[in-house]
């Protein structure tokens, strides 16, 4: 049994959590500040139509490609100093991290490669639209980023792998508990596979992936080795309440109203500062750091909102899970592990969990799962 009345987390593990709660608000605050002033920089000192020269202008689709990939690796490597503090001494300093340098920059490099296509695949488009529809550029663009956004939910078993291998699940009692969920949710699951994450860090997790025209079940090892049966059942049925209730394609909806309102203030702003530092206009593929600029701030404010929208969602994934497995002790335990295997701070402040959390506090789910108990007289 659950003791309810002891504390999620203390002593030094609690320490921990709430200064890892604290450098994630500071390395947010960095990159915010370092992406406002570099995008700066780049327009007010001309340094953006410099290199657009000195790679030959913009007169063609591979000028601006190559404009595009220049530039993100440029900023890439101003950040790296930055990556590497936050992703790999502090996540080694606090045991989170188990690769070494090398096997840690390795996966770097593969998630900026894939980072560094997405983003060019998208910039590269939206300023081929304003050169092509001066009129109709949005519904051209907000069109396009539909079908790559389907194309990449398509993709995410390949991405989901791209650090984390995988493997055949070898439990059938655990396996035929991920079926049951599924069962009773009237869900199709095609397999159940293990996550490897056990060789690379500390973190447990689950996920639903696309199979064809089921789903596949990704189970971390970390998790396996760390959470009960009855646990992993109730993180299970809390993912399959995403699937139920179309939480991704709303989220999906809620991302491309946010990017279609900041294409909107980056095309107004790219047409006000036309001619500042040698920038010719909205067409101009120069003008990508005031896109990004835009990107930048506006996706920190609209992201306040796909945040609320995020923990609601997952306040009613929990209602669901509790659902299917009836199962409230579990619940309590499970997510009780995660925040020791993670190391999250049960209850962040209020004000960093509205700013940076797309997940309630631990603290609130399990508060208002004992609510739901109490009231089911589980």
């Amino acid at each position: 049994m659950t003791d309810t009345a002891a504390p999620i987390l203390s002593g030094d593990t609690l320490k921990k959590a709430q200064r890892r709660e604290l450098e994630k608000v500071t390395h947010n605050i960095i990159g915010l500040l370092l992406g406002i002033f570099s995008a700066a920089i780049w327009v007010f000192s001309g340094a953006a139509s410099a290199l657009r020269d000195a790679l030959g202008g913009d007169t063609n689709v591979w000028q601006s490609l190559l404009f595009v990939v220049v530039f993100i690796l440029i900023g890439t490597l101003i950040s790296f100093p930055i990556s590497f503090y936050y992703e790999f001494v502090l996540e080694k300093r606090d045991e989170m991290l188990k690769q070494n340098f090398m096997g840690w920059f390795v996966d770097y490099l593969k998630n900026n490669g894939i980072g560094l296509v997405i983003t060019t695949v998208l910039m590269l488009g939206a300023f081929s639209a304003f050169k092509a529809f001066p009129t109709l550029w949005l519904p051209v663009v907000v069109g396009g980023l539909t079908v790559f956004m389907v194309v990449l939910l398509f993709l995410s078993p390949k991405l989901a792998r791209m650090r984390f291998k995988s493997a055949p699940l070898e439990n059938p009692e655990l396996e035929q508990s991920v079926r049951d969920v599924f069962t009773r949710a009237g869900v199709k699951l095609t397999k159940v596979s293990t996550w490897v994450f056990g060789e690379k860090i500390k973190q447990g997790n689950a996920a639903l992936v696309p199979d064809g025209f089921g789903t596949e079940v990704l189970i971390s090892d970390t998790l396996m080795q760390s959470m009960d049966k009855e646990g992993i059942e109730v993180v299970i049925a809390h993912e399959v309440g995403h699937k139920v209730h179309k939480d991704i394609p709303k989220m999906m909806l809620v991302s491309w109203l946010q990017i279609a309102l900041m294409l909107i203030a980056a095309y107004f702003l790219m047409n006000a500062l036309n001619g500042v530092g040698g920038i010719r206009g909205v067409t101009d593929i120069a003008a990508l750091p005031i896109l990004l600029f835009c990107f930048t701030v506006l996706g920190e404010l609209f992201g306040l909102v796909s945040n609320a929208v995020s923990r609601a969602a997952e306040y009613a994934a929990d209602k669901f899970a509790l659902e299917n497995t009836r199962n409230y002790p579990a619940f309590e335990r499970a997510f009780r592990s995660l925040a020791k295997d993670n190391l999250s701070d049960p209850n962040p402040p209020a004000w960093v969990e509205i700013w940076l959390h797309n997940h309630p506090s631990i603290e609130k789910r399990i508060a208002a799962a004992r609510a739901w108990a109490k009231a089911q007289r589980v």
